[in-house]
């Protein structure tokens, strides 16, 4: 009966001898990171879900039409929608065959923005390179439908400061703000605010 319980006993000592590696071992029988190791992570920094800001240089943001930033919803309470953004980095999306929207033909970077809006509402955007005083000349145009040779529905390049485009809609549809510059390479931080009436 002894020699039983004695090789038992090394049986469980041989066993406890091979399970030891300096960590501790977790339920599923794998060596755990000691808990005074130093944590790491390769995870994204997060964002305030509240920002309005956009990155040109992370690769999000407003640069095409496809990726058009809708500012409907906020754009229809009192206030309007106000965004920040920065052209630097951005293609030269949507074009024009003339200088008849502006009073040039503005090909630099743009940033493009949309609402949604019934027939028969006043949709006004204002957009102010930043910060003030600024060299760079923005350009600002209100565009349907978004291509690369849209229709000029307004548009205003008055060579400083900040831009003002209004139009009142005949019909229910997507319209689209451009934030522009007048030349290429032409680009900048800017602040834009749309309101719908």
């Amino acid at each position: 009966m002894l020699s039983r319980l004695a090789l038992l006993s090394l049986v469980l000592v041989a066993a406890c001898a091979q399970g030891e590696s300096g960590g501790d071992v977790d339920a599923r029988g794998v060596d755990a990171v000691p808990t005074d190791a130093a944590p790491t992570t390769d995870a994204a920094p997060t964002t305030d879900a509240a920002s309005t800001s956009t990155d040109a240089a992370s690769g999000v943001g407003p640069d095409t039409c496809v990726q058009a930033m809708d500012l409907t919803a906020a754009a229809m309470t009192g206030p309007g929608a106000t965004v920040t953004g920065d052209t630097t980095g951005y293609a030269d999306d949507v074009r024009f065959a003339d200088s008849a929207c502006t009073g040039f033909l503005p090909d630099g970077p743009d940033a493009i923005y949309s609402v949604t809006v019934n027939a028969g509402v006043t949709i006004t955007a204002v957009a102010t390179p930043t910060p003030l005083p600024t060299s760079w000349d923005i350009s600002l145009e209100l565009v349907q439908p978004c291509a690369a040779v849209p229709t000029c529905l307004d548009g205003s390049d008055v060579i400083s400061g900040a831009e003002t485009v209004t139009y009142t809609t005949t019909a229910q549809g997507t319209y689209f703000i451009v934030v522009d510059g007048y030349n290429p390479g032409v680009d900048g931080p800017f602040s834009l605010n749309v309101r719908v009436q």
